[in-house]
């Protein structure tokens, strides 16, 4: 009884922090400056729905909002100049003066706090341990996109009059989806998280936090990376079995692609090219698109294994979220160490390792 009482107790310190934090945050928006900020513009400069505000912001039952999102808040309540723009924005880090980055600074230790002691000491980010781009805090449903494999290279048992049929013999990046799957299963248990082939995705699946592994142009992944404006395409090597990257627009073109122990023939795969991208899914604002490609299958899993690898995913998380902070649109080509049949971890702290980064460094 003594435990269960001390829970209650917990549980209900809890909800007040939450309350205090919910209160704090209805209070920027209300009167933090003259003019009122309305839920949607707020909601659109933190690249989240009205409801994700709203919940944040909730008098009874408030949603504690991701750590990353309070940074947000912080950096556009630091300056009044995120009002000068209609719709208001977020100021990139450039933008700010230095007094405003220590109003910025200042804010988001105070929302940080709060947020700690809501949810309590052995929260992942209140113990200072970078946010995964594999959780989704919103509770979202997750969909993760593979290609089918070219139908020559598929076996006998991908097609369903074998009587050993196994549908997943006929996915391509079969280790990077293996890899990716149960890590994101793991990191949101109350998500609906399934796997689709790229011709067998429905209008629905179009709503989740969508996560597409592979050829972009095999996953359809290249039309979400327009419409992302991202500047990497993937264009075709005569060379190779494969589909190099080029930055747009560059002249001369930036090219980068593996490589080969011997150019004449092509012999073994010494090192492969990852793409890593995050942004907003174009077809539901308030959710995320991420695209794990690679010239060959090693590239797409050390896209992968960045971000799940035990020994390196906090260090390599960390990077990124003081690197691209809260940007809606992020990403980068990484180089991919091949030895044998094991893919090394990329180490994103080491500058070799990233070959192209999006936005790029003021």
């Amino acid at each position: 009884m003594k435990n269960l009482e001390g829970l209650r107790v917990t549980s209900q310190s809890r909800r007040s922090e939450a309350l205090e934090l919910a209160s704090r945050l209805r209070s920027l928006r209300l009167h933090h400056w003259a003019e009122v900020v309305k839920q949607p513009d707020l909601g659109r400069a933190l690249g989240v729905g009205i409801s994700s505000v709203s919940s944040w912001e909730s008098a009874d039952a408030p949603k504690v909002p991701p750590e990353s999102r309070l940074r947000g808040y912080a950096t556009f309540f630091a300056s009044p100049r995120s009002l000068d723009s209609r719709p208001p924005r977020l100021l990139r880090d450039d933008e700010l003066t230095d007094e405003e980055r220590g109003e910025r600074d200042k804010l988001f230790a105070e929302l940080s706090n709060l947020r700690a002691a809501a949810v309590g000491e052995f929260d992942p980010s209140a113990a200072n341990i970078p946010p995964s781009l594999w959780h989704f805090p919103d509770g979202g449903p997750v969909r993760i996109v593979c290609a089918a494999l070219p139908e020559a290279d598929r076996p006998p048992y991908a097609s369903p009059a074998n009587h050993n049929f196994m549908a997943l013999a006929g996915y391509g990046d079969l280790d990077a989806l293996a890899e990716v799957f149960g890590h994101i299963r793991a990191e949101n248990r109350e998500s609906d998280v399934q796997f689709r082939l790229a011709d067998r995705f429905l209008a629905d699946d179009l709503k989740a936090h969508l996560v597409f592994l592979g050829n972009m142009a095999r996953t359809q992944g290249d039309r979400f990376l327009r419409d992302s404006k991202f500047p990497v395409r993937q264009v075709q090597d005569d060379r190779l079995d494969g589909e190099i990257f080029e930055i747009v627009g560059s002249d001369p073109p930036r090219r980068f692609g593996p490589q080969l122990a011997g150019d004449d023939p092509p012999g073994a795969l010494v090192e492969d090219v990852g793409f890593l991208l995050r942004t907003v899914n174009p077809h539901f604002i308030t959710r995320t698109l991420t695209i794990c490609s690679g010239v060959f299958t090693r590239g797409v899993y050390g896209a992968v294994r960045c971000l799940t690898d035990r020994g390196l995913r906090d260090e390599n998380s960390a990077y990124l979220s003081d690197r691209f902070g809260d940007a809606p649109t992020f990403g980068l080509l990484m180089r991919v160490r091949v030895a044998d049949h094991t893919v090394p971890t990329p180490d994103l702290r080491e500058e070799e390792n990233r070959l192209y980064e999006y936005p790029p460094r003021i």
